[in-house]
Order: C-alpha cells, then structure tokens, then sequence
C-alpha cells in the first residue's frame, strides 16, 4: 500500500561524517584501512557496569545472531568465530531465526551458561539494553555488531556507517534515475539499520523535487517485495512511469528484481546494500534492472568485533563505534568490486564467466573506498 507521495525542494543539510576516498583501479587485498570513529550518540551505562571487572580464565564465546539469512549475516559470525578460535576460546553461535524475542532469549541462556564474552549481532539497542546490562553486571565483556549504534554496557559496535553507506547508494540511483521520476523504496518498519538508510534517502529526495518518493513497508522476505512490487508494476503499466526502485537490503531487493524482469521493464533502475554473493549474478543478469550495490566487508566486521572483546577484555582502550569500508559496485567496477571483497574465486562460486562480463561491460570505473575518519588519530 502505498504512503503519500514525499516532495519538496526544501533543502535539507546531511551531516555526514567525514570519510576518506581510495581509488582502486584493480582488486585488492581483503583488509582495507580501518579507522574507527565517534560520531554515534554519547549513552551513559547503567550504574555499577563499568565497575564491574571483567572475568578471566579461558575464553570462553558466546555469539547471539538475530539472523543467519545472508553472507552479510553468515560473514559476520564466520569473521568473529575464526578470530575467536585463533585465540584459543571455545565459541558457541545461537540463531534468533529472525524472531527479536528469541534472540533475546538466546542472549541470555548465553550469558548464564557462564560465556566471559559476548558478542551480538543485529538487534535494536532498547530492546538489547537490559540483556546488555544483564550481562555486565557478571562482568561479561559484551561487544555488538552492526546495531548500529550504541548500546549502554557493550564495549563497542562495529559495522558499516550507514548514513555514509545510504548516501552512496541513493546518489547511484537517483544518477541513473537521471534525478527525475517515480522512486519506490522498499524497507522494513522497526528495523534500526533499514530505519536509517531510509532517512538519509529521505533527506536527499528533498533536494529533487523532480523526485516523487513512494514508501513501501515490507519485510524481510523476497518473496513478499516480489509480490509487492507486482502489484506496483500492474497499476503502473507504462515505460516511464516508474523510474527507480530503492531497496534497504540486497536480499528483500531481488524479490523486487525478479518481478521486473519478469515484467520485462528493464528501464526501471534499482540498488541496494550489502555486496553478497548472489548480488553479482543479479547485477549481470541479461536486462537486470538492478544497478548498483554498496559492498560491506562483513568478514571484516566480524573479524573487528572479536579484536575489541579481546582488547578490551586485556584492558585496552577500545572506540565506542569502529566503522569498516564500504564501496559501491556497478557493472562498470562490477569486476574489481567482487574481487576486492571475495577474492578471485567469486566467478567461480556464482558461475560467472569474468571474460564474458568483461566483453560486455567495459571495467572502466575505479573502486572508491569510503569510511570515516576520526580525529583521534
């Protein structure tokens, strides 16, 4: 169902944090240059937490993921398992299926099974808050993963930086959407990452009044964008009169994807975020709508997550928010993108032919590396 229609020219300032730009001409190694920032909201933590001391002895892990749905997902808890493991702890993963109260739950069987760290990815921060606190009053060390932002209690979140990340997909779009047309964006309502990327979309439409917005409230599941976006291709029948399609997540985007190239509307622009595996074949698939993704190192992220637990548990300072890098990929880069993140092994894995591409799409975009950059040096 569609939300009224959001227009305007009224300029809206986005205040983003400063980030630093590498241009990349081939594929590179995983690890790029990873600075930490501050710029997320100061929190105060609850009374007693930090003075509580954190416990000792062998290492003992717990990793709460809310989902294991994706590679963003999967390369999350496979990064923080391998980094855990090379530390000699022994680690045990919980799945929360996507349901926020089993994650909860599993959050705290964790903690009283007697973990001396944990780590939780996904999640929102008011409903992490008291399992956080929970918690660090047995002197856990407790760190998060792509909340994205702070949490009272845990050490630090690692991830991507989302309002950076937002604007750099959006700008992809709405460029292909020559700044002009019907936009449909399609997001999860309640859930704290697709909430943020959606107000930075937001903001930045307003600077385009040739830009009509139609909000488009979905769930996690392709299959229900598909269905959605079905019935927007049927009353929207004509070249032309849909221009781009804004996805919160690459996942949920394909249901969308799939329902326009089954709708045979090639002109409609659509881009994403995350940069999984199944995106590229999306990205090349004969009259693929889908445009652009922002790639996240997720491996990374989780790789991150494990080095502040245990620095912090070694009583090293640790940032209250580390943010990895992210580059957008299109079919231009498309090539130097995926290699970058999952080495050359990728067309292999997605059974692509690279030579093919290649011939196709001429790689004549470099590889932009963003992040923030703190002034604590």
């Amino acid at each position: 169902m569609n939300r009224p229609a959001i227009t305007g020219a009224r300029r809206i300032v986005m205040l983003l944090a400063g980030f630093l730009a590498v241009a990349l001409a081939s594929a590179c190694s995983l690890n790029g240059p990873v600075t930490d920032a501050t710029d997320g909201p100061a929190t105060a933590t609850p009374a007693g937490a930090e003075q509580t001391p954190y416990l000792q002895g062998p290492l003992t892990v717990g990793i709460a993921a809310r989902e294991i749905v994706n590679d963003y997902n999967r390369d999350i808890v496979a990064g923080a398992e391998e980094a855990f493991r090379a530390a000699g702890a022994t680690v045990t993963t919980t799945n929360g299926g996507g349901d926020a109260t089993r994650h909860i739950n599993n959050i705290q069987t964790l903690v009283n099974s007697g973990v001396n760290v944990l780590l939780i990815e996904l999640g929102d921060p008011a409903q992490l808050g008291p399992v956080v606190a929970q918690a660090r009053s047995k002197g856990v060390v407790v760190v998060t993963a792509g909340v994205g932002s702070t949490v009272p209690g845990a050490v630090t979140d690692v991830g991507g930086d989302e309002s950076l990340m937002a604007e750099m997909m959006s700008r992809s779009l709405l460029d292909a959407m020559n700044y002009r047309g019907d936009l449909y964006a399609f997001w999860v309502p309640g859930a704290p990452l697709l909430e943020t990327r959606l107000r930075v979309l937001q903001a930045m439409v307003e600077d385009y009044p040739d830009v009509t917005l139609h909000l488009q409230p979905s769930d996690f599941s392709p299959a229900r964008v598909q269905s959605q976006m079905q019935a927007i291709l049927t009353s929207n029948p004509d070249q032309g009169s849909i221009a781009g399609v804004w996805g919160a997540f690459d996942q949920m985007t394909s249901g969308a994807v799939q329902a326009i190239q089954q709708a045979n509307r090639p002109e409609i622009a659509v881009a994403s975020i995350d940069g999984d595996r199944a995106t590229f074949p999306m990205l090349y698939a004969p009259n693929s709508p889908f445009v652009a993704t922002v790639v996240q190192n997720a491996q990374l992220i989780g790789q991150l997550a494990a080095q502040a637990a245990l620095d912090a548990r070694d009583g090293k300072e640790v940032a209250p928010n580390i943010f990895t890098t992210a580059w957008v990929a299109t079919r231009h880069n498309g090539i130097a993108a995926a290699e970058r993140r999952y080495g050359p092994g990728i067309w292999e894995q997605t059974k692509l032919d690279k030579a093919e591409i290649i011939g196709q799409w001429p790689q004549t975009q470099d590889v932009v590396v963003m992040q923030p950059v703190s002034p604590r040096g």
